[in-house]
């Protein structure tokens, strides 16, 4: 009976605080890691998100390889733009329709692409999440086969 008791008794406190958590982690809090990527690089193409005080959102894209010039080839836009509310539930994602375009990147010449009709949003004062996707190919002729997708992100408040 006392082996019983011994044996019961670690069951229960092993049990008690193998259930104990530290839940001061501020992904635990928020449900959403805080990290983002202002600026990314992949291979010889760099690519940033801009957010101003005045919501002037733009994304750009910079050719810092060898060449003189790079085209790549994409949708309507080079950049999908999303917003994320933190502290509440808006959520806005961008979609593109159009045709393949071209674009030619100079090196070292960042390609700029403006958010365009961010104030017809009419974000309320918060957090938001500022996504800009560039989702490009690097092949006219096998552009699902060269599809390259970095995103990149700033979290800003909104007043």
């Amino acid at each position: 009976m006392r082996k019983l008791f011994i044996v019961v008794s670690i069951i229960l406190i092993f049990g008690i605080f193998g259930c104990v958590t530290n839940n001061k982690n501020e992904e635990n809090l928020s449900g959403k890691s805080k990290i983002t990527n202002e600026s990314k690089q992949v291979d010889d193409i760099k690519v940033s998100i801009n957010v101003e005080k005045d919501l002037n959102v733009y994304a750009t894209i910079t050719y810092i390889g060898g060449a003189a010039e790079k085209d790549i080839y994409h949708g309507g836009s080079i950049f999908f733009f999303n917003i994320y509310q933190q502290d509440g539930g808006f959520e806005y994602l961008g979609s593109m329709e159009q045709p393949l375009l071209t674009t030619t990147l100079i090196r070292n010449e960042p390609y700029r692409v403006k958010f365009k009709g961010i104030e017809k949003l009419k974000l309320k004062t918060g957090t938001y999440e500022f996504k800009a996707i560039a989702d490009f190919s690097l092949d006219s002729d096998d552009v699902l086969g060269t599809r390259i997708e970095i995103p990149v992100s700033k979290i800003e408040e909104v007043k």
